[in-house]
């Protein structure tokens, strides 16, 4: 299979205004920016829509798969408008997957609405304060097998795009949390997803760990940025040992691959 890699830009961006914010990031498809207001006082907008702010001034914003071509950030009234740059997604053709994986019986599709019920409660914003760290790592040494917003094809059935990263390695490979965070959610045996783990970062973000063959860790633990947290499995929808890593920022997926690629605010 081809691994394609996206190149961001990753400059930390000075905006000059002083009631402006220093912001961090990748202002793109799939992309994540962050930053930090100076004082109480002030409020950011972004479109003319009011961001949360954690009680340290800290915030977030995220661009999704597909985004429109630019965006405005207002603070107390002070606009700067950017471009926000696009991707060419690929196709990925998965074959070998067992036929149900695929195409579901009545009976497989209550267990995913079940699934898919708890994985949308842990996607509210439960810590309200910044947990993550300044830098996030990669969970998993391996080889990225699968890359964000690709188009799959499923045993030649046109499927959802990817909403994550794909890391092969053996079974049994060790799983780190890529930054501080509570665990929300630990399910033995999802449909999909197999031995699932979601990690609650703070302030909306969440990373997601599927297909695993071990859980070391129990809910409502907080874990620091590098503890092993499981094992590399295949279990749920795979072919073969690998980790599935998504991320959200409450209902945005996020190119997991941007948050290993630049800072956030201390």
């Amino acid at each position: 299979m081809i691994v394609f890699f996206w190149i961001f830009s990753l400059i930390p961006i000075n905006l000059l205004a002083n009631d402006f914010p220093e912001i961090f990031g990748c202002f793109c498809e799939g992309g994540i920016i962050s930053g930090r207001l100076e004082s109480e006082d002030q409020v950011i907008t972004i479109d003319d829509k009011r961001i949360r702010v954690s009680e340290d001034g800290d915030f977030i914003f995220a661009f999704g798969r597909k985004f429109k071509e630019s965006l405005t950030i207002s603070v107390n009234g002070v606009n700067k408008k950017y471009e926000i740059k696009d991707k060419n997604y690929k196709k990925e053709i998965i074959r070998g997957l067992p036929s149900r994986k695929v195409e579901p019986n009545k009976e497989d599709i209550k267990k995913i609405k079940s699934d898919q019920k708890k994985i949308k409660l842990t996607k509210r914003v439960g810590e309200t304060k910044k947990l993550f760290n300044k830098t996030f790592l990669i969970p998993v040494d391996g080889r990225i097998s699968g890359v964000y917003g690709s188009q799959r094809v499923l045993n030649s059935k046109p499927r959802s795009t990817h909403k994550g990263i794909d890391i092969a390695a053996p079974k049994g490979t060790k799983i780190y949390a890529p930054s501080t965070g509570r665990i929300v959610l630990i399910e033995e045996d999802m449909f999909f997803t197999g031995k699932t783990i979601i990690v609650d970062h703070g302030m909306g973000l969440i990373s997601i760990f599927a297909h695993l063959n071990a859980i070391y860790i129990r809910s409502g633990q907080l874990v620091e940025k590098g503890m092993e947290i499981g094992e590399v499995g295949m279990s749920g929808r795979a072919t073969g040992p690998h980790l599935h890593w998504g991320v959200y920022l409450e209902n945005v997926s996020v190119d997991p691959m941007a948050l290993l690629e630049f800072k956030f605010t201390n």
